[in-house]
């Protein structure tokens, strides 16, 4: 009996216990809810713009830099409306050019500033009621940004207290951090907080699809053809026309107000996604065009004023300065949508772009026209023989600056050679066209197929103009925008309404805790993976295993539902899977990145011998012979040897990523590969395990050491995936290539590459 009360004493107690811990569970539990239930940043309504807002606020350098970079704003609006009214109403230019004699104070004297200049309440009193128009209507637009310059800083303030409170990150220490870091804290702070009360915990998707939610239609649609942007035009043949004034106006008649397609910013309206209602939306869509296009051409005369103002006090200066600024090229709006990837942040595309800008200025110089060559030089010559003259008489007499117009002769004689020297080739330059297009793809990563064996022609090089344009024809686009887009939207765009709509409603997907995103930015390959670029997964039976192998044949079996071109979910994915390698992808996607991976190491024949080792950066490209790639070594690095068979040194100049302007280091000393680390083996570069990030200054160190194994990495794949696709195109019997009237044509493809071993 004494040993069964023990029993049951010792089962009670321990049932005691039980309930104890249970209530001690659901109290610390019920506790941490009551927390986050009583936090400010909880359940917050639009995570769209708070999100928007916390990148901004990382990627603009923080509160203080937002505060003047806004507020300068609105002086530098306010100064150019009033310097141009000044100018036009309050100088007395016959005096200051002595044409009014009679009113000349100082006869054969210098005339003093004052005496051109009229005081301002004297000249305020006769302002034409044309330029009275003009400074209301700027003043009530500098009252409107005004307003919004308020909104924006008190929300900004906001996201300076959710750094500091939660996210744990002083404005001093901003620069520190990368985003990458910024974003990891970020999904902690949901999980903390329940900042999305429809997930528990955000993926780095989750965020980027909403940071980036409608610039993912725009990248699709420029990618699909849906937006007609491309025009024949007379004389100059075909030509994109896409400036920021047009593209704002897309975005406003497509993502924003209450008749665009989006009812809020995170959920496409219910009967865009009927079929039933295409034409009755499309309809409507072709109306809000017309509208909006009408209310740009009574606004272009402002608009355009504005920009031409704005334009001559912002480069008349540089331009008088050095001239040949005329000739230097930018890449162009509709060249940073064509290179985009989905879900890549602006910082993402502006440090890409700047890492081709030397590669495509050389491209674009290696086209010299011989006769404008020839003109050039007889040009320059005269004209800097009477530039030489005159500066020696100035030299010899400096009265002779005093002579009418000397001053102005000299100007334009420098302008005149300066732009000759554009049109003159380098000596003892011989230009490799098929290497320099290389070093672009590089970067880039994507160019049409048919330019591959053809980088020589004038077509393609028209082509790449399209993409890196003058900075002088960006300038006057932006000019002529104000002009010609009202007319594109009220005749051109609603043709294009019916395509807007089936497009809207046929990749559109509803995600959990996000909303209504672009499907292609889901980054999945089943659905919108190019059937040539996936061809490359049949080649690693024997390594994947038979399970994956199945998974492999289903994939490649299965039709596409919308293919996006140029590989560009590929591409999409494997840079996405580089710079976030703690996100999971779908399991399709999942075995793509593995069989990508697997080819990249045991079926480097595609490429020749391109992968030879791991450790290995300088065989990247170095036996792709002759043209695609090897001076893509020279291009990157500095200095970059093998030591020991197996030692990568290099040299990198990444001004752009951050804190250090050279990092100098072994490859295998770097930190692990994102492609390696994503699937849990061994990255494309050996790595050291024992790195550890101590201080600031070693996180940004080892920071920018990942990213240089990331660049190679996703250099090396945009490689790999474009020359699978010429050879398994070629394979097929047909190639991307243009015809004379802008089509694909089916016969023999060219490599990629033009492999050493190739048969």
């Amino acid at each position: 009996c004494a040993h069964t009360i023990r029993l049951f004493q010792n089962e009670n107690a321990a049932k005691l216990a039980i309930v104890k811990m249970t209530l001690k569970r659901k109290f610390v539990i019920c506790s941490a809810q009551a927390a986050q239930e009583t936090s400010q940043w909880n359940h917050i309504e639009d995570l769209d713009s708070f999100f928007t807002r916390v990148y901004n606020y990382h990627r603009r350098h923080g509160f203080l830099c937002i505060l003047s970079k806004e507020l300068l704003d609105l002086v530098q609006f306010a100064f150019v409306v009033f310097f141009s009214v000044y100018l036009c109403q309050c100088v007395d230019y016959p005096i200051l050019f002595r044409e009014n004699l009679a009113n000349d104070t100082n006869p054969g004297g210098k005339i003093r500033l004052g005496d051109a200049l009229t005081p301002l309440s004297e000249c305020s009193r006769r302002l034409p009621p044309v330029l009275i128009g003009c400074i209301v209507v700027s003043s009530m637009f500098w009252v409107f940004r005004t307003v919004r310059f308020v909104y924006h800083i008190v929300y900004y303030w906001e996201i300076r207290s959710f750094y500091l409170s939660v996210l744990k990150i002083k404005e001093s220490e901003l620069d520190n951090f990368t985003w990458t870091e910024v974003q990891s804290r970020l999904r902690q702070a949901q999980k903390d907080h329940l900042m999305c009360i429809h997930k528990a915990e955000l993926s780095d998707l989750d965020i980027h699809h909403r940071i980036l939610r409608f610039t993912n239609y725009f990248v699709a649609m420029v990618n699909k053809h849906v937006l007609p942007i491309t025009f024949q035009v007379p004389i100059f043949g075909e030509m994109v026309f896409l400036t920021k004034g047009l593209k704002y106006n897309l975005e406003l008649i497509l993502f924003w107000g209450s008749g665009a397609p989006f009812d809020s910013s995170w959920h496409l309206k219910e009967e865009y996604k009927r079929a039933s209602k295409r034409q009755e939306l499309a309809d409507r869509l072709s109306k809000r065009m017309r509208t909006v296009g009408f209310v740009n051409l009574v606004l272009s005369p402002l608009v355009v004023i504005w920009q031409l103002l704005h334009s001559v006090f912002r480069y008349a200066e540089e331009l008088k300065r050095d001239p040949s600024l005329l000739g230097v090229r930018k890449w162009s709006m509709y060249g940073r949508f064509y290179v985009r990837h989905f879900n890549e942040l602006d910082h993402e595309l502006d440090a890409r772009l700047s890492r081709a800008y030397n590669h495509a200025s050389r491209y674009t110089r290696a086209f010299v026209s011989p006769f404008m060559a020839i003109v050039a030089r007889h040009l320059q010559f005269i004209c800097g023989s009477l530039l030489f003259v005159l500066i020696c008489l100035t030299l010899w007499d400096e009265d002779v600056i005093t002579v009418e117009h000397v001053i102005t002769l000299m100007s334009g004689l420098g302008g005149i050679v300066a732009i000759c020297s554009a049109f003159i080739p380098e000596e003892n330059v011989v230009y490799f066209h098929d290497d320099l297009l290389a070093n672009v793809l590089v970067h880039i990563h994507y160019l049409p197929g048919w330019w591959v064996e053809q980088a020589h022609t004038a077509k393609v090089r028209a082509g790449f103009a399209q993409l890196f344009q003058l900075k002088v024809a960006f300038l006057a686009e932006e000019l002529l925008s104000p002009i010609i887009t009202p007319f594109v939207l009220l005749y051109h765009f609603p043709k294009a309404s019916l395509k807007v709509v089936d497009f809207l409603r046929n990749n559109t997907v509803d995600v959990v805790g996000v909303g209504d995103v672009c499907s292609f930015a889901q980054l999945d390959v089943r659905r919108h993976g190019d059937p040539l670029c996936q061809s490359i997964t049949a080649k690693t039976a024997t390594h994947v295993g038979q399970e994956k192998l199945e998974k492999v044949a289903k994939m490649t079996s299965e039709p596409v539902a919308s293919p996006a071109e140029e590989c560009k979910t590929e591409l999409s994915l494997v840079h996405f899977a580089l710079t976030n390698p703690e996100w999971k992808p779908p399991e399709s996607s999942q075995t793509y990145l593995e069989c990508l991976q697997q080819n990249m190491r045991v079926a480097p024949s595609e490429l020749g011998q391109i992968v030879q080792s791991d450790d290995e950066l300088p065989s990247l490209l170095a036996t792709a012979q002759p043209a695609w790639g090897r001076s893509f070594l020279l291009s990157n690095t500095h200095n970059m040897s093998l030591a020991n068979g197996n030692q990568s040194f290099m040299q990198s100049p990444f001004l752009h990523m951050g804190r250090l302007s050279y990092r100098t280091a072994p490859l295998s000393n770097m930190a692990p590969s994102r492609m390696g680390s994503i699937r849990g083996e061994p990255g494309l570069s050996t790595v050291d395990e024992n790195i550890g990030v101590t201080t600031s200054q070693d996180r940004a160190e080892n920071a920018t050491s990942r990213e240089i194994i990331n660049l190679v990495d996703m250099a090396r794949s945009a490689i790999f995936i474009h020359g699978s696709r010429q050879g398994q195109a070629r394979r097929e019997g047909f190639s991307i290539r243009a015809s004379a009237e802008g089509e694909c044509e089916d016969h023999e493809m060219s490599p990629l590459l033009r492999l050493v071993n190739s048969t």
